[in-house]
């Protein structure tokens, strides 16, 4: 054993460096875990050694150390595998602990299991240890086992259900078989007297670190410093000064007789140079072997992390990506995918060159996805395809990463959320990846994802600053900042104006309410969108009005876009009957630079008034504005404007008369009811606190509210007795035919709401529409009132006239149900206080 006893030192010195060097790095349950391997490796070899040596303060001391530290080695074991996979497994680590310290209680004490050697000395001065084995031998035996094979099963299970992890178990598995076969060579004639325990011993330690270097739990950079380097070159130095202290002494009395006084100095000049020396050489060669990539990587994230930190563009980050990644492990080949918002898949965005085919396309059903989404950092394509993931997939998705040589992904996450794949081919060389390679590609992908998370964060904030919240189309703001640069960018080229305004907007959200109107506004939106495509720019203006920029058009062209979408919004409801009250129709005004203006204000303008000139004569139309349209338009702006609204009644007061004439034809009641409901209704609003406008707003409402009784027979009118179901049917169509009649007045259209609504009742249950309470029009809920007061107090072929009171009393019981309960009680007090006078028909 004399012969080989650099062994145990230096594995006792490589158990120290491992232990000095962790004991610097940052704990975990891992690295600790490790340690106290490495504490039971050096109890075991450090004991061993000390007892060949037979070093104070005596051989059974130095023995039980031995032991402890080969008995240590398979809790220790066992405790750094349950740390390896994330097992909490307190029960057996604590279990295995009191058995490992009762065995070693009871073998210092009596030695049952195992007693210290016997030291004998050779006539040749050499020392032997002779034990003494019986059958308790089996029992530490089996223990020790025990705990192995149980950790060995451990590992074996986890890998079952985690294939990804086996890469990372095959060092663990191959150190543990290197130290069965060193333990089972002592008893090979061949070996006798080599300590092929220890030296497997040293393996599997180095073994164990490999497995936690692959889990990126430290840096070499880190455990090889300075003074790591300090403490092996020492250790060294001590065991070359121990060894050959004697020489030297020799050497100095034999040949340097003159320097005989200063022997001690010589010796320790020679001792200092030789640790400097050892450790220059070290570091070297640390360097040259482990740190100097670690290095390289260091410097190119650091360089990357800087410029990703400079900017907000995705292009440039990824650019930067594919750079780093170059660089530092030369591939031929990146690709970047990014998620597409609209349906998950991921789209190629980036590559190495510009002349890749850029139809790369992942979907979100694609197994890799969902091992991204689950997994951090890079996946290698040999791992990938041992993974039953890997056989679930399509044969074209095979095809895909085969055709572009795919060998490893790396993710891009924005919080959890997969944001994009980086797909890397084969290395230059044909090399394989190496756990370098992979440990730096996660360093990669941590830094890109922050990097691309933030410039998604910014990318949508800048999209919502520009866009419309509601339709997705640029907004007012933007509109302006984007027609001036295409006016600035594009002088002496034609830069054409549309701008689409619905018709009677308002009054489409009266009737169906502003939830239906936002639903309207988006499919005009997507309608529009998809019909100008990337030809030009589309904005959302104002509330219900559309800015269509065209670069490059002319009025003829912009005229024929602008027909497209109208007759496409024209139909767009053309199928749906709850939408048969009021179709939403489109008035367009055109202009274009530099045919009909100079200046960007000059063609907003002159697209604004062409718009006024279409809704002055019917809406429902697109015009381009002219020399011919300025002199037309500009010049009876004002005049036209002027009590427009006070006369569009009574340029229509003829066509109603007419009408409530040819009914009062067949049925006499209408013509003075619709005059007694005009009254009541003013009054009421008045006595609500309505102003005049709308005062008068109701009273056109209530002339007009009973015109499409024209539509109904004769005979249902005059019946002396109730309605049947049939008849009732009908008779409610009457609001349908007064609505499709005011229609026909465009002008008029704003009576609407009250018209079709004062058959709606405040429960609900009324018709057409069966809406309630606020949803109810107030100009509605007015003429209910009024209309069905009117009804009561009046003779008809199928009752008698109510009185006054009994009338009220019965509006008063209705309050609430049938008619709005404040309205109700108003129009109560003011008959009783007489601010309405009671209209008795004829």
């Amino acid at each position: 054993m004399d012969s080989f006893v650099f062994i145990p030192v230096i594995a006792l010195c490589c158990y120290t460096f491992l232990l000095l060097s962790f004991l610097a790095a940052k704990k975990n349950k891992l690295i600790n875990s490790f340690l106290l391997f490495l504490s039971a490796m050096i109890l075991w070899t450090g004991g061993s050694l000390c007892m060949r040596m037979q070093l104070w303060p005596t051989l059974n001391f130095w023995y039980d150390v031995s032991m402890l530290g080969l008995t240590l080695m398979p809790i220790a074991f066992f405790i750094f595998i349950v740390e390896f996979i994330g097992l909490k497994d307190r029960f057996f680590k604590l279990f295995y602990l009191v058995i490992i310290a009762f065995v070693n209680i009871i073998n210092i004490t009596t030695g049952f299991f195992l007693s210290a050697p016997q030291a004998l000395t050779a006539p040749d001065g050499k020392a032997s240890f002779v034990y003494s084995i019986s059958w308790p031998m089996t029992i530490l035996f089996a223990v020790c086992a025990a705990i192995t094979f149980h950790s060995l099963y451990l590992l074996f299970k986890y890998s079952k259900t985690n294939e990804m992890a086996k890469k990372q178990f095959t060092p663990i598995v191959r150190g543990v078989f290197i130290l069965v076969i060193g333990h089972l060579a002592l008893f090979v004639p061949l070996f006798k007297g080599f300590p092929t325990d220890i030296l497997s011993g040293v393996c599997f330690a180095f073994f164990l670190f490999y497995a936690l270097y692959q889990r990126r739990l430290f840096k070499l950079t880190l455990l090889v410093s300075r003074g790591s380097c300090y403490a092996i070159a020492a250790g060294l130095s001590l065991l070359l000064f121990s060894n050959f202290i004697g020489l030297f002494q020799s050497f100095i009395d034999n040949n340097l007789a003159n320097f005989q006084d200063h022997s001690m100095l010589i010796i320790a000049v020679f001792f200092t140079m030789a640790t400097f020396l050892i450790y220059q050489g070290m570091k070297k060669f640390i360097d040259k072997v482990f740190i100097k990539d670690e290095i390289l990587q260091a410097e190119n994230l650091k360089e990357f992390s800087l410029t990703v930190s400079k900017s907000l563009n995705v292009n440039e980050i990824l650019k930067a990506l594919v750079d780093v990644i170059q660089k530092t492990i030369a591939v031929d080949k990146i690709y970047i995918c990014i998620r597409n918002e609209k349906n998950d898949s991921f789209v190629m965005a980036h590559s190495t060159s510009a002349l890749d085919k850029k139809m790369v396309c992942i979907r979100k059903d694609n197994p890799i996805v969902s091992l991204l989404s689950n997994n951090a950092g890079c996946l290698l394509m040999k791992d990938f395809k041992r993974n039953v993931a890997y056989k679930s997939m399509w044969e074209d998705e095979k095809k895909q990463f085969s055709d572009l040589k795919i060998e490893c992904f790396v993710s891009l996450k924005d919080a959890s959320e997969l944001v994009g794949i980086v797909l890397l081919s084969g290395k230059d060389k044909h090399s394989s990846f190496t756990d370098n390679d992979t440990n730096f590609l996660g360093y990669v992908d941590s830094i890109g994802s922050i990097a691309v998370s933030n410039s998604r964060l910014y990318e949508k904030a800048y999209l919502e600053a520009r866009t419309d919240e509601l339709t997705g189309l640029l907004n007012r703001k933007y509109f302006y900042e984007t027609i001036q640069y295409e006016y600035e960018n594009n002088r002496g080229q034609s830069l054409a104006l549309i701008i689409l305004n619905i018709d009677d907007f308002k009054l489409y959200n009266q009737l169906y309410g502003t939830k239906e109107g936002d639903i309207a506004l988006q499919k005009i939106s997507r309608i529009i969108q998809a019909s100008v495509g990337s030809n030009g720019y589309v904005s959302r203006y104002s509330g219900k009005e559309f800015a269509i920029i065209l670069p490059f058009y002319d009025l003829l062209e912009a005229k024929n876009l602008a027909e497209i979408i109208r007759l496409q919004i024209s139909d767009m409801n053309i199928r749906v009957a709850e939408y048969s009250f009021k179709k939403l129709t489109l008035s367009g005004g055109i202009c274009s630079i530099p045919y009909a203006a100079s200046s960007v204000k000059e063609l907003i303008d002159n697209a604004d008034r062409a718009i006024y000139h279409v809704k002055r004569n019917g809406k429902n139309a697109i015009m381009t504005y002219s020399e011919r349209d300025q002199n037309h338009v500009a010049g009876n702006v004002t005049t036209d404007t002027l009590g427009q609204k006070e006369n569009v009644y009574s340029d229509y007061e003829t066509t109603i008369y007419a009408l409530t004439a040819a009914i009062d034809t067949k049925d006499h009641y209408t013509f003075d009811h619709s005059n007694n409901v005009a009254y009541y209704a003013v009054e009421l609003a008045y006595a609500y606190g309505m102003n005049k406008e709308t005062a008068n707003n109701i009273r056109e409402s209530a002339l007009l509210h009973d015109v499409g009784k024209i539509g109904i027979p004769e005979h249902i009118f005059n019946k002396p007795g109730p309605l049947t179901a049939k008849e009732y049917e009908i008779m409610k169509g009457h609001v349908e035919n007064s609505i499709g009649i005011i229609r026909h007045l465009p002008s008029l259209d704003y009576v609407i709401p009250a018209v079709i609504g004062h058959h709606e009742r405040y429960d609900g249950q009324g018709y057409p529409r069966r809406i309630s309470k606020e949803d109810i029009p107030v100009s509605a809920r007015i003429l209910c009132i009024a209309d069905a007061f009117d009804a009561m107090i009046s003779v008809r072929s199928y009752k008698k006239p109510y009185s006054v009171r009994h009338s009220l009393e019965i509006i008063n019981d209705e309050a609430g149900l049938q008619f709005d309960p404040i309205l109700a009680h108003v129009f109560i007090d003011a008959v009783n206080n007489g601010l309405i006078k009671v209209q008795i028909a004829g």
